[in-house]
């Protein structure tokens, strides 16, 4: 970000930074995400809640503590549209939602994300896992991104959405048509939530025609429940709908990405995990912090908020962001050094409070298992060449990433 200052005209950042160290991250690497986690650091130290005239105008929260607190406190710090770059992209169910509307609709979706939901799933999830991890075994290399990381999230979503085994086709050719829009802000939130309702509104129809067990399935568990004395309309379920999807696949995908990425340039990380499998689900963790996929979320001042000498003005859009949150040293020790056995460890990459991810137990599911099983299938992975980033407003996370895999 450029160009922050006060609300009212105190110092700029040509005052806070002097203008050789503006932007310059980790001089000469040419590294893009050294440079966001140096601007990250600047503004954790030297201005917390910082201001800019960009989209609109709002500000930026990036120290754990005052990023934790203003996502626990919805009533003053209120959702809506969820991504400050994308205001087309418009309001979703449940995101954004506040209480206690929002507590409705959680109530209704938690089920279909609790423990033994999710038992229920993982062994359809082992088995894309596998499907799509053995031809890049058996060839030896390939691209992560394409061959595995994009299609095992969407499968996953489709599984649990009861959607056609090839609708996971059609999703990550989408995917693909957005990467190719460069995520353009002011073009991209609406053609998801067009596309994306498409796909959607159209299986809602046919669910409305031919429910399943509301037990199991979610659409059809959604649209037997009643809000208010009354039934959900085909809108809301829709909505529903794409929320899942388009807050369920870029993330994960990109934390796969970001994982494998983790591996393949740390054989001392590799080794331990094979030694010690048990151990996954706390590097999982730490994967999550240090490569937040989501690196921040949009809410709304209800009222005048006084923060680090600041007022936060009722009505001024402020961006709780949870990548800066994550390397704070105040809450870390040695937050840049990825330790995989940390604890605790209780980063913000779903969020927190009433508005903590809902799909985070499938996505935990998802990364677990996908590690488990290219772990246990190998005996080395390393680049096979230099990976493309995504250069979109929201997300941070592979494009491509080649990898060379050697077996046992």
């Amino acid at each position: 970000m450029t160009d922050f200052d006060s609300h009212s005209g105190s110092p700029s950042v040509s005052d806070w930074f002097p203008e050789e160290d503006r932007g310059g991250g980790a001089r000469g690497s040419g590294s893009r995400s050294a440079q966001r986690l140096a601007e990250y650091q600047r503004l954790r130290e030297r201005c917390p809640v910082a201001w800019t005239g960009d989209n609109g105008g709002y500000w930026t929260l990036t120290r754990y503590d005052d990023v934790r607190d203003a996502a626990r406190r919805p009533a003053e710090f209120a959702s809506g549209a969820p991504f400050i770059a994308m205001p087309d992209f418009g309001s979703q169910i449940p995101i954004s939602l506040n209480p206690p509307e929002h507590a409705t609709y959680r109530r209704l979706l938690n089920r279909y994300f609790s423990a033994p939901a999710m038992a229920r799933l993982e062994p359809t999830i082992r088995g894309f896992v596998v499907e799509h991890l053995e031809p890049l075994l058996e060839v030896g290399e390939g691209d992560a991104i394409s061959a595995f990381c994009q299609p095992v999230p969407a499968r996953a979503l489709s599984a649990l959405l009861h959607l056609p085994d090839s609708a996971h086709t059609e999703l990550v050719e989408e995917i693909a048509g957005f990467e190719r829009m460069g995520w353009d802000p002011n073009k991209v939130g609406a053609v998801i939530a067009q596309v994306f309702g498409g796909h959607i509104a159209r299986v809602v129809t046919e669910r409305r025609a031919r429910p399943l067990d509301p037990e199991n399935d979610l659409l059809s568990g959604v649209m037997a429940a009643e809000v208010d004395g009354r039934p959900l309309s085909d809108d809301t379920v829709t909505q529903i709908g794409v929320q899942l999807i388009a807050a369920g696949h870029a993330t994960t995908a990109d934390s796969l990405g970001a994982a494998l990425y983790r591996l393949a340039t740390n054989p001392d990380i590799q080794m331990t995990l094979r030694r010690f499998p048990e151990r996954i689900p706390s590097a999982v963790e730490e994967f999550l912090r240090i490569e937040t996929p989501l690196p921040e979320l949009a809410r709304t001042a209800t009222d005048d908020v006084a923060l680090h000498g600041r007022t936060i003005r009722a009505g001024d859009r402020v961006a709780l962001n949870y990548g800066a949150a994550n390397r704070d040293p105040e809450a870390f020790e040695h937050p840049s050094a990825c330790v995989i056995d940390r604890s605790p460890n209780d980063h913000l990459a779903f969020g927190s409070g009433v508005h903590k991810c809902l799909g985070a137990p499938l996505a935990r599911l998802e990364l677990r298992v996908a590690l488990e099983e290219i772990l246990a299938r190998t005996a080395e992975i390393d680049l096979a060449g230099p990976g493309t980033v995504t250069t979109g407003v929201m997300l941070s996370g592979f494009t491509s990433l080649p990898l060379r895999f050697r077996t046992r």
